[in-house]
Formats: structure tokens, C-alpha cells, sequence
């Protein structure tokens, strides 16, 4: 187990994806907190999987919008589990609109859960590590969108943006204290909501034709990377953002040449054009 004995936090821990990655660090070896403000009854099960496991499971509601709460999670975490190793930000607000129906606060909820939320979470918790002596990781989920964008999704792109550039300064910042930032950027994951909306060919046959591979990521395919920039096999690495999305944000135009198209064009290159 790469992880063994390492204490690990993780916003967002009750969703798809913060739940998994909570699971995984357990699987690696690391007593984890499932921070969430959903009630605790969401992450009942996946307690019970960790316990399982035979690490330690903690549930703390908190609301990453309210600095205070964070703030009080971290010291909870630092007297439950007796440390901080792990700060995995994955907390998040996503709906979709367009540019003109976006309200300020409808923005102010964006920029707080999504950037200022990840950015206090990460300052408070780097600050406990240095204060114990831990040489710890951070890692931000961010998302493609933040360069790969649509027309409804322009404030959270915004954030993402943010979280990416957040990434590469605290990167900057913390290396001397021996803390790593990185950032994982997934692409369209198959969630449960995800996967509904997919259930309908119209919504998924556009994204798996642009997609290299042919199909978007699984959870465990998005969790695996978070798990490895926690890992000693990361310490050579901070301040890095690593897409997740199957080579969808890479993939640009496809030419069908016609064979009277491709025969035009070797007469160009051949003439010197």
C-alpha cells in the first residue's frame, strides 16, 4: 500500500467522484475525512466501505463557501485522525447557463464553492501541515472546460481557470516547506448523472466521435491520477495540470480527403506550393 498511515481529506467526499477517490486512498492505506455538506447518511456506505478496509473513516459536514467551517474541519481533522497528509479539493457546483441568464449571484455561488472554496481549503490545510511537520501533497480537481469551452459553461470555466493557476502558485509557494500541488483536470466522467444524460445517443455519439479513445473516462479512470499525485511515486512533480478526458481536448479537425482532393494536393506539393 503506498499511502500507509497517511490521513487524507477530501471536500466533496460524499459525490461520485470525491467518494471514489475517498475509497481508493483507504484501498492505498490512509485514514480518510469525508467532508461534505450534504447530511451524513450520503456517505453511510462508503464509511462502511473504509471501515471495512480497516482504516479510519471520518464524516464532517461542513460548507466550503464558509471559510469558518473549513477552518474548524481541518482542526477536526488534525485532532480526529492526529494529522494531514492529503488534501484532495473536489467540491463543486456545475450548473450549466447561458452567458446572458448568469446572475451575480449565481456567480458569487461559482467563484465561492468552486475557486475561493479550493483555494482556503488548500491555504488552511497546508498551514496545518507545516505546523505538524508534514511533507504533504494537495490536489485540485479542475476540469478541461477551464481551455475546452462551451457557450453555457463560461463561469465555470472562469473557476477552473483559477484553480489551475491557484495550482501552479501554491506550487510555487509551499515547495520550500516540501508540500506538492497538482491538479487533475478530467474531461466528461461517467458519473450516474453523466451517464444518464449519455443513455440518449443524440447526447453521447458528438463526445465519443471527438474523442480519441472513443468514449469518456470511468470514475476509477479519473480517480487514478489523484491517487498517484499522492503518492511517494509523485514527489518528483508539483505544479502540474493533468488532463483526464480520453485525448478529447487534443483532438482538432478531421480532413475526409477525397481521392480528387488528395491528388490535387500532391500536384500542389509537387509544383512547390
Amino acid at each position: 500500500m503506498r499511502l500507509e498511515g497517511k490521513k487524507g481529506l477530501v471536500t466533496g467526499g460524499a459525490g461520485a467522484i470525491g467518494g471514489a477517490t475517498c475509497l481508493e486512498l483507504a484501498k492505498e492505506g490512509a485514514d480518510v475525512v469525508i467532508l461534505d455538506h450534504l447530511s451524513a447518511d450520503r456517505a453511510k456506505d462508503l464509511i462502511e466501505s473504509i471501515e471495512a478496509l480497516g482504516r479510519k473513516a471520518v464524516f464532517i459536514k461542513a460548507d466550503v463557501r464558509n471559510g469558518n467551517e473549513i477552518q474548524h474541519a481541518i482542526d477536526e481533522t488534525m485532532s480526529t485522525l492526529g494529522g494531514l497528509d492529503i488534501v484532495v479539493n473536489c467540491a463543486v457546483t456545475g450548473p450549466q447557463t447561458l452567458l446572458f441568464d448568469i446572475t451575480e449571484d449565481m456567480l458569487d455561488d461559482f467563484l465561492t464553492t468552486n475557486l475561493r472554496g479550493y483555494f482556503l481549503t488548500a491555504l488552511y490545510g497546508a498551514k496545518a501541515m507545516v505546523k505538524s511537520g508534514s511533507k504533504g501533497c494537495i490536489v485540485n480537481v479542475s476540469s478541461i472546460s477551464s481551455r475546452s469551452l462551451t457557450s453555457t459553461y463560461v463561469h465555470y470555466a472562469a473557476t477552473k481557470g483559477g484553480i489551475e493557476a491557484m495550482t501552479r502558485g501554491m506550487a510555487v509557494a509551499l515547495g520550500s516547506n516540501g508540500i506538492r500541488v497538482n491538479c487533475v483536470a478530467p474531461g466528461a466522467v461517467m458519473t450516474p448523472t453523466v451517464r444518464t444524460m449519455f443513455d440518449d445517443p443524440k447526447n453521447a455519439d458528438p463526445v465519443n466521435a471527438r474523442t480519441p479513445l472513443g468514449r469518456i473516462v470511468t470514475i476509477e479512470e479519473a480517480v487514478g491520477p489523484i491517487i498517484f499525485f499522492c503518492t511517494d511515486d509523485a514527489n518528483g512533480i508539483t505544479g502540474q495540470v493533468l488532463d483526464v478526458d480520453g485525448g478529447y481536448s487534443i483532438q482538432g479537425m478531421e480532413w475526409n480527403l477525397t481521392d480528387e482532393m488528395l491528388k490535387f494536393r500532391e500536384q500542389l506539393e509537387k509544383d512547390g506550393y
